[in-house]
């Protein structure tokens, strides 16, 4: 009867198969919690430590003040229950000790009685509460965990305030980039319209010398016009206006004698309209001279000496491919034309 009576139970009530279900997941909190304990009990008897572990509070145990300077030294911990009364030094320093540390933790003192002297010291050392034994574990539990929250919603400001420094640091990067750019960008459009001024500059005079040169119904006018103009930009300068004769030859147009001597200018003038002006009649565009060796590429090696000493500036002035005159400025060397 009894072998009868199992057979049916055994068919009706199948072998449990929890051990072939994979295993749950732990909490990854939970994991991270008994990894990482939060809580540093200093001191205190086993009491503290069964009330957190009944709590569901991580916690690491240090049984001397020396013992808890090296895990402090190891890691961060939001909370500290420390015992009043330690057996190698005094909690009361260590909780000023941590206090006194940016990144301390949150110190809970236990004290044997409730003396007003416990409490002072406890409260000018810096410690967050002050427990008195005996206490309830449930008790215990709440405080220490406010400390956590404390320290958790302290660690989220730091880590906040650290990722605005961080922010504020890259736009002070850009900030400066950006800063950069507009100060070439400004360069950029100050040259820009330093050229275009410059261009409008020359327009400009280039309409006034047309509008005065149309004025003269004369030649011995218009070059008297045309050097007046000149020499209101220039300054003080020698200054002759060479007309072609024939296919070749060169004469003396108009002339200002600014610092040639008197006897000898007529003489040097005509020399140029026969060794100057027909070098220049080839050219394309202005030639300066500002120097010997400009001298001798203007006038030919055996002929600077005649303008020694001075720069000199020469223009062909065409029209349609023909030069129509050729202008030539000279003075002291040390005078230098704009």
């Amino acid at each position: 009867m009894a072998a009868r009576s199992r057979k049916p139970r055994n068919e009706q009530t199948p072998a449990p198969e929890a051990s072939l279900a994979p295993a749950r997941p732990a909490d990854p909190g939970a994991r991270k919690a008994r990894r990482r304990p939060a809580v540093l009990v200093v001191g205190a008897d086993e009491a503290v430590r069964d009330a957190l572990a009944l709590a569901g509070i991580s916690h690491e145990a240090a049984a001397s003040a020396d013992e808890a300077r090296t895990a402090l030294r190891r890691r961060r911990y939001d909370a500290a229950v420390i015992d009043l009364r330690l057996p190698e030094g005094d909690g009361v320093a260590l909780v000023r000790e941590w206090s006194a540390r940016a990144e301390g933790p949150r110190a809970i003192v236990l004290a044997r009685s409730g003396s007003l002297e416990d409490a002072m010291d406890a409260m000018r050392s810096g410690a967050r509460d002050l427990i008195v034994r005996p206490f309830e574990g449930a008790d215990l539990a709440t405080r220490v965990r406010r400390a956590l929250d404390e320290g958790r919603r302290e660690r989220t400001r730091e880590q906040e305030v650290e990722r605005l420094r961080r922010a504020c640091s890259r736009m002070q990067a850009d900030r400066k980039a950006v800063t950069r750019q507009v100060d070439s960008l400004c360069n950029d459009l100050a040259d820009a319209y330093e050229e275009l001024a410059e261009q409008m500059s020359h327009v400009s005079m280039a309409s006034e010398f047309a509008s005065l040169l149309k004025q003269e119904l004369d030649v011995e006018s218009l070059l008297r016009t045309c050097l007046e103009f000149v020499l209101t930009r220039t300054g003080p300068t020698n200054a002759a206006i060479f007309l072609p004769s024939n296919h070749c030859d060169y004469s003396l147009g108009a002339y200002v004698n600014y610092d040639c001597p008197k006897d000898s200018a007529e003489v040097l003038l005509d020399h140029l309209a026969d060794v100057l002006a027909p070098r220049v009649d080839r050219a394309e565009r202005l030639i300066e001279a500002p120097d010997d060796a400009g001298l001798e590429r203007l006038l030919g090696a055996d002929e600077a000496h005649w303008l020694a000493g001075t720069g000199a500036i020469a223009y062909p002035c065409r029209h349609e491919g023909e030069c129509l005159a050729v202008l030539v400025l000279f003075r002291d060397r040390t005078k230098v034309y704009p």
